[in-house]
Protein backbone atom coordinates (compact mmCIF):
# COMPACT_ATOMS: atom_id res chain seq x y z
CA UNK A 1 0.00 0.00 0.00
CA UNK A 2 1.35 3.42 -0.94
CA UNK A 3 2.31 5.86 1.80
CA UNK A 4 -0.31 8.38 0.59
CA UNK A 5 -3.03 5.71 0.98
CA UNK A 6 -1.90 4.95 4.52
CA UNK A 7 -1.85 8.66 5.40
CA UNK A 8 -5.28 9.09 3.86
CA UNK A 9 -6.70 6.18 5.86
CA UNK A 10 -5.20 7.37 9.15
CA UNK A 11 -6.36 10.96 8.64
CA UNK A 12 -9.82 9.90 7.43
CA UNK A 13 -10.49 7.51 10.31
CA UNK A 14 -9.20 9.89 12.98
CA UNK A 15 -11.06 12.84 11.46
CA UNK A 16 -14.28 10.85 11.07
CA UNK A 17 -14.10 9.89 14.75
CA UNK A 18 -13.47 13.51 15.74
CA UNK A 19 -16.33 14.77 13.58
CA UNK A 20 -18.72 12.16 14.93
CA UNK A 21 -17.85 12.17 18.61
CA UNK A 22 -16.43 15.64 19.29
CA UNK A 23 -18.79 17.79 17.24
CA UNK A 24 -21.50 15.84 15.38
CA UNK A 25 -23.23 13.70 18.00
CA UNK A 26 -23.05 16.37 20.75
CA UNK A 27 -25.30 18.53 18.56
CA UNK A 28 -28.03 15.94 19.17
CA UNK A 29 -27.23 14.44 22.58
CA UNK A 30 -25.28 17.26 24.24
CA UNK A 31 -26.52 20.10 26.42
CA UNK A 32 -29.80 21.70 25.44
CA UNK A 33 -29.59 24.48 24.49
CA UNK A 34 -26.24 24.00 22.77
CA UNK A 35 -24.03 26.78 24.16
CA UNK A 36 -22.34 27.66 20.86
CA UNK A 37 -25.55 27.94 18.87
CA UNK A 38 -27.30 29.69 21.78
CA UNK A 39 -24.55 32.36 21.72
CA UNK A 40 -24.90 32.82 17.97
CA UNK A 41 -28.72 32.98 18.22
CA UNK A 42 -28.61 35.42 21.13
CA UNK A 43 -25.98 37.71 19.66
CA UNK A 44 -27.36 37.70 16.11
CA UNK A 45 -31.03 37.88 17.04
CA UNK A 46 -31.72 34.92 14.72
CA UNK A 47 -33.39 32.40 17.00
CA UNK A 48 -33.47 29.62 14.38
CA UNK A 49 -29.74 28.99 14.98
CA UNK A 50 -30.70 27.12 18.13
CA UNK A 51 -31.85 24.41 17.47
CA UNK A 52 -32.44 24.28 13.68
CA UNK A 53 -29.01 25.32 12.38
CA UNK A 54 -27.45 23.19 15.14
CA UNK A 55 -29.31 20.11 13.85
CA UNK A 56 -28.40 20.87 10.23
CA UNK A 57 -24.74 21.35 11.18
CA UNK A 58 -24.70 18.13 13.20
CA UNK A 59 -26.27 16.25 10.29
CA UNK A 60 -23.64 17.61 7.90
CA UNK A 61 -20.83 16.66 10.31
CA UNK A 62 -22.15 13.12 10.76
CA UNK A 63 -22.66 12.75 7.00
CA UNK A 64 -19.08 13.88 6.40
CA UNK A 65 -17.84 11.38 9.01
CA UNK A 66 -19.64 8.50 7.29
CA UNK A 67 -18.39 9.52 3.85
CA UNK A 68 -14.81 9.81 5.12
CA UNK A 69 -14.60 6.14 6.08
CA UNK A 70 -15.62 4.94 2.61
CA UNK A 71 -12.70 5.33 0.19
CA UNK A 72 -14.91 6.06 -2.85
CA UNK A 73 -16.73 8.87 -1.03
CA UNK A 74 -13.82 10.20 1.05
CA UNK A 75 -13.31 13.26 -1.18
CA UNK A 76 -16.97 14.27 -0.74
CA UNK A 77 -16.77 13.75 3.02
CA UNK A 78 -13.71 16.00 3.12
CA UNK A 79 -15.54 18.56 0.96
CA UNK A 80 -18.53 18.66 3.32
CA UNK A 81 -16.22 18.84 6.35
CA UNK A 82 -14.31 21.71 4.74
CA UNK A 83 -17.55 23.63 4.16
CA UNK A 84 -18.81 23.11 7.71
CA UNK A 85 -15.42 24.03 9.17
CA UNK A 86 -15.10 27.18 7.05
CA UNK A 87 -18.55 28.16 8.33
CA UNK A 88 -17.46 27.56 11.93
CA UNK A 89 -14.32 29.65 11.43
CA UNK A 90 -16.44 32.38 9.86
CA UNK A 91 -18.64 32.53 12.95
CA UNK A 92 -15.57 32.58 15.21
CA UNK A 93 -14.32 35.60 13.26
CA UNK A 94 -17.71 37.32 13.48
CA UNK A 95 -19.15 39.33 16.36
CA UNK A 96 -21.72 36.55 16.84
CA UNK A 97 -19.27 34.06 18.37
CA UNK A 98 -15.70 35.36 18.60
CA UNK A 99 -12.32 33.67 18.76
CA UNK A 100 -12.56 33.21 22.52
CA UNK A 101 -15.84 32.00 23.98
CA UNK A 102 -16.89 31.66 27.62
CA UNK A 103 -15.83 28.40 29.25
CA UNK A 104 -18.35 25.73 28.28
CA UNK A 105 -19.22 24.36 31.70
CA UNK A 106 -20.04 27.80 33.11
CA UNK A 107 -21.87 28.83 29.94
CA UNK A 108 -24.04 25.69 29.97
CA UNK A 109 -24.84 26.23 33.66
CA UNK A 110 -25.93 29.84 33.09
CA UNK A 111 -28.06 28.95 30.05
CA UNK A 112 -29.78 26.20 32.06
CA UNK A 113 -30.53 28.77 34.78
CA UNK A 114 -32.41 30.74 32.13
CA UNK A 115 -29.88 33.55 31.81
CA UNK A 116 -29.99 35.40 28.50
CA UNK A 117 -26.97 35.73 26.25
CA UNK A 118 -27.05 39.48 26.86
CA UNK A 119 -26.78 38.86 30.62
CA UNK A 120 -24.01 36.32 30.14
CA UNK A 121 -22.06 38.73 27.91
CA UNK A 122 -21.95 41.30 30.75
CA UNK A 123 -20.47 38.82 33.25
CA UNK A 124 -16.85 38.84 32.01
CA UNK A 125 -16.61 35.06 32.32
CA UNK A 126 -13.30 33.27 31.85
CA UNK A 127 -12.85 32.10 28.28
CA UNK A 128 -11.56 28.99 26.56
CA UNK A 129 -8.52 30.98 25.42
CA UNK A 130 -9.40 30.33 21.79
CA UNK A 131 -9.25 26.52 22.12
CA UNK A 132 -12.44 25.92 20.13
CA UNK A 133 -11.22 28.26 17.39
CA UNK A 134 -7.86 26.43 17.29
CA UNK A 135 -9.73 23.13 16.99
CA UNK A 136 -11.68 24.50 14.02
CA UNK A 137 -8.43 25.57 12.37
CA UNK A 138 -6.93 22.11 12.93
CA UNK A 139 -10.08 20.51 11.48
CA UNK A 140 -9.71 22.73 8.40
CA UNK A 141 -6.08 21.67 7.91
CA UNK A 142 -7.05 17.98 8.08
CA UNK A 143 -10.05 18.44 5.77
CA UNK A 144 -7.95 20.28 3.16
CA UNK A 145 -5.20 17.65 3.44
CA UNK A 146 -7.79 14.94 2.74
CA UNK A 147 -9.18 16.94 -0.19
CA UNK A 148 -5.69 17.07 -1.66
CA UNK A 149 -4.94 13.39 -0.98
CA UNK A 150 -8.29 12.30 -2.43
CA UNK A 151 -8.49 14.77 -5.30
CA UNK A 152 -9.92 13.26 -8.47
CA UNK A 153 -7.30 12.39 -11.07
CA UNK A 154 -8.05 12.87 -14.75
CA UNK A 155 -7.68 9.92 -17.07
CA UNK A 156 -4.49 10.19 -19.09
CA UNK A 157 -2.89 12.67 -16.69
CA UNK A 158 -0.20 10.17 -15.78
CA UNK A 159 -1.44 9.97 -12.18
CA UNK A 160 -1.75 6.53 -10.71
CA UNK A 161 -5.29 5.35 -10.41
CA UNK A 162 -6.62 4.44 -7.03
Amino acid sequence: MKLTRIISWVLALAFAAALAFMVGLPKFIGPDPNPIFALIAGRSGLSFFEPYVRYATGTAELTAAILLVIPRTRFFGALIATGVTVGAIGFHLSPFLGIEIPQMDRLVELLRQGRSVAEIDTMSLPTDGGALFATALAFLVVAVALLWLERPHRAGSGAASQ
